[in-house]
């Protein structure tokens, strides 16, 4: 199927001839629609300047991005971290928007016995969960809200010795295949295709019930090929690669 590309982006590509390398700070539940965004990308614009995409917690990029870090876009799992870049005069003005609304799932491996499609958060207060996988709730949002949800069911207390706490919410994917009973994971890694092939199952939360994933991207340093990505992102292409990976569109609530 054909890209449609919209005017507003093709006039992006007029302007200063000077190279430009786009240096994106991602939230890493971002890698896999990303990725597929980036190559969507270059194939819409051959002649573009290189992508480099990096991906982490967003709290983590966003001291980094404090400290003067050379991202020229930078994709937050929250709004909160855009706002303050903003706020602190590190932002290029008017480029703030939302993206995506990310959600939460609890996941469990194959072969689990817990029950967690039918049971949901309950499923957690088996005996038999010993190890429950989390993002670093200090500067990633899916870990934060990770406790939120918890805390919406009345089980944070009880599980709060058995967390195995990874970085960002990729780390804690990994965990939960690997070294714990279950997961609170992104839906947009759970649906990619290398995740889906372990075959686990999972409960997808509703969005009242944690704290909401309102994800913002803000230009950093401006450049034609950084702004010319930006407004990518925000196409009709983009939308429709988001809403595969579960993500909901800002005005789809």
């Amino acid at each position: 199927m054909r890209t449609v590309i919209p005017s507003v982006l093709l006039a992006l590509t007029i302007g200063s001839a000077h190279a430009e390398t786009a240096r994106v700070a991602a939230a890493s539940d971002l890698k896999f629609v990303l990725d597929e965004l980036a190559a969507q990308y270059r194939a819409a614009f051959p002649k573009a300047d290189p992508l480099l995409i990096s991906y982490g917690s967003s709290g983590n990029f966003y001291a980094q991005i404090q400290n003067g870090a050379p991202f020229t876009l930078y994709l937050s799992a929250d709004s909160s971290y855009p706002a303050k870049l903003e706020q602190a005069g590190l932002t290029v003005r008017g480029t703030r928007r939302d993206y995506a609304i990310g959600r939460l799932v609890i996941w469990v491996p194959k072969n689990s016995p817990l029950d967690v499609a039918r049971l949901g958060p309950r499923a957690l207060s088996d005996p038999r969960v010993r190890k429950v996988a989390i993002a670093n709730p200090e500067h990633a949002p899916y870990g934060a809200a990770a406790l939120t949800l918890l805390d919406h069911h009345r089980i944070g207390k009880a599980l709060k010795g058995k967390f195995v706490v990874g970085e960002n919410i990729a780390q804690a994917a990994q965990y939960a295949s690997t070294a714990a009973d279950a997961g609170i994971l992104a839906l947009s890694i759970v649906k990619a295709p290398a995740f889906e092939a372990l075959g686990g199952t999972y409960w997808l939360a509703p969005l009242s019930h944690h704290l909401r994933l309102r994800q913002q991207m803000v230009i950093v340093r401006d450049g034609q090929n950084t702004r010319q990505f930006w407004g990518f992102l925000l196409s009709p292409a983009a939308r429709e690669l988001f809403r595969k990976y579960g993500f909901v569109l800002p005005r789809e609530q």
